[in-house]
């Protein structure tokens, strides 16, 4: 039998949440691929967070190359269109999509924090969410693998870090948080704690071989979130955020839309949620409401000094 080769990111973090898949696929002979040279993860000319695609582009176009047979995704980092020729042929499980604080002091959360604390992140929806919530700290920009981020903590430079809870699960560093928090406080990008396994739209065998790892009530609030994300031209460090969550109802489940649209400088936040059995349905009514509160031009304010 032919081994199905798996591309994935090759750090730590996406070798780690690749294994267990793997594992999942049972006896099926598998060769995985790092990839060393995504856009996002350099070092050296490392593209910025405000390029879609700077995670995904290198093993998308070994997949349409047939290097590779199933590409692994943090959907949130994945392009928002389908590439031509590729298709999103399974979602796993959503896990918690929750950000999470890590301190260097143990036990404190985000109101114990001292004035003047350094919190190291490099996303904007997470840097607008504590200004709003704690102005009196400092937000410094970190970006990277989280190992490294949390070496940098360690060292002094920063006081705490806000990072993906599921990441720190799929690390299994989950003793390390210290506070979950909660996305009304802080809202999770679109996207958020979904892993996505993309195959070339035409090999049907490789479909039907990653068939069983699919999770149909993920998928529902997967694509309902990457419509939003089309919908208003978003990408992974966007000025949005959001989510749509299940309810099961005695009448079916129920899907609820929330969309976050801010300015940069934080100055201005747009929120609207919608309602209904049908999430697609649900998630453009959303953005149309978004559209006319005004939130698709808030990008274009400047950044605070």
């Amino acid at each position: 039998m032919t081994p199905l080769r798996i591309g994935a990111r090759a750090s730590l973090m996406s070798l780690m949440q690749t294994a267990p898949l793997m594992a999942k696929l049972g006896p099926t002979p598998m060769l995985l691929r790092p990839f060393h040279d995504a856009a996002g993860d350099r070092q050296r000319n490392r593209a910025p967070l405000e390029a879609e695609g700077v995670f995904s582009e290198e093993i998308e176009s070994a997949l349409l190359s047939g290097e590779i047979d199933v590409a692994v995704h943090c959907l949130k980092d994945a392009p928002t269109h389908d590439t031509a020729g590729t298709v999103m042929a399974a979602y796993l499980p959503r896990d918690d999509r929750r950000d999470a604080l890590i301190t260097r002091e143990p036990g404190q959360n985000l109101a114990a924090l001292s004035p003047g604390a350094r919190i190291g992140t490099a996303s904007v929806r997470r840097t607008v969410a504590l200004r709003h919530i704690r102005p009196d700290v400092e937000v410094v920009p970190m970006r990277g693998p989280i190992n490294s981020r949390l070496r940098a903590m360690e060292q002094g430079e920063v006081d705490a870090l806000i990072v993906a809870t599921c990441s720190m699960e799929r690390l299994g560093q989950s003793h390390r948080i210290g506070h979950r928090i909660n996305p009304e406080i802080i809202c999770p990008p679109l996207g958020a704690a979904i892993i996505a396994l993309q195959t070339r739209e035409d090999d049907m065998g490789t479909r039907k071989a990653i068939f069983g790892l699919h999770h149909a009530d993920t998928e529902v609030e997967a694509e309902a979130e990457r419509l939003i994300l089309r919908r208003l031209g978003g990408f992974c460090n966007a000025p949005f955020a959001g989510h749509c969550t299940t309810t099961p109802t005695d009448k079916g489940s129920a899907y609820t839309i929330r969309i976050r649209a801010f300015s940069p400088d934080g100055r201005t936040v747009i929120e609207v949620r919608e309602t209904g059995f049908d999430a697609t349905e649900a998630a453009i009514e959303a953005c149309q409401r978004l559209i006319r509160h005004g939130g698709r031009e808030l990008d274009t304010v400047a950044p605070a000094t």
